[in-house]
């Protein structure tokens, strides 16, 4: 997982940030896994869904995983 530093972002110290624009500075989100058609479910931080749902050819035994972002 990639981390940005603010300096990379060029904000004014007065600046604040969007939700979207801090998820880049911390790498993403949290997500919450369930395997589709078959058995397993995890909690990890990744980049996007579409990474978090990728996990799931390894960790499920169907290939396929869907997953949610957690909000907090």
């Amino acid at each position: 997982m990639k981390k940005l530093s603010l300096e990379m972002l060029k904000l004014s110290s007065e600046e604040v940030l969007e939700r979207s624009q801090m998820k880049s500075v911390i790498g993403g989100g949290r997500f919450r896994c369930t395997c589709y058609n078959s058995v397993g479910s995890w909690t990890g931080n990744y980049s996007d869904k579409a990474t978090a749902e990728a996990q799931g050819g390894g960790d499920c035994a169907s290939g396929i995983a869907q997953c949610y972002e957690i909000i907090q």
